[in-house]
């Protein structure tokens, strides 16, 4: 590997998403070209490109492991959270059934609304929601069947967005989902 992400951007391995941020808009704003000038372009590049890889849960998963980061354990005073491992079936299939058993709405702003019990609260669970989507292509648009992959941490707050974890190229538009409880 030729630059370390986490030594470019000033922070340990094990620093969090928040920690992450704060340390890439430090940075950004203090290289940035308008600011620093033309000849710390490269600099701002590398900082930029440290930030994507180590913004996206999956990649910097992948930076870590081609790394060799090891596993960060828990300390023992940390709260410990289950990861979900139930697929929530009653919240999971075609989008237009969801929406005709009331399982979920359309929200004003064009975000869908998934109706939580106060047991799937409490437990988290994961979902697929399948739909057709707009994808742009060639000739124009198109429309294709997307299953959207949605992970609901247990305790999830009312009103958190969810995206789905993977999206198809040249997608229109990102589905948005909102937590509302029931």
């Amino acid at each position: 590997m030729d630059d370390d992400h986490y030594e470019t951007l000033g922070i340990d391995p094990w620093a969090s998403t928040a920690e992450l941020r704060r340390a890439w808009r430090k940075l950004a704003l203090r290289w940035h070209p308008d600011r620093a000038g033309p000849e710390s372009k490269a600099i701002f590049q590398k900082i930029q490109a440290a930030y994507t890889v180590l913004a996206d849960p999956l990649a910097r998963a992948a930076y870590d492991r081609r790394r060799g980061t090891p596993v960060r354990q828990a300390s023992p005073e940390a709260p410990r959270r289950r990861a979900p491992d139930a697929m929530l079936r009653r919240l999971s299939g075609w989008l237009h059934m969801l929406l005709a058993s009331g399982a979920a709405r359309h929200a004003e702003d064009g975000i869908i609304e998934l109706l939580l019990s106060p047991h799937e609260v409490a437990d988290g669970g994961i979902v697929t929601i399948n739909m057709r989507v707009p994808i742009r292509c060639a000739d124009g648009t198109v429309e294709e069947t997307f299953s959207a992959w949605l992970t609901f941490p247990p305790e999830v707050a009312e009103g958190t967005l969810l995206s789905p974890s993977v999206l198809l190229p040249g997608m229109v538009s990102r589905p948005t989902f909102r937590v509302r409880f029931r």
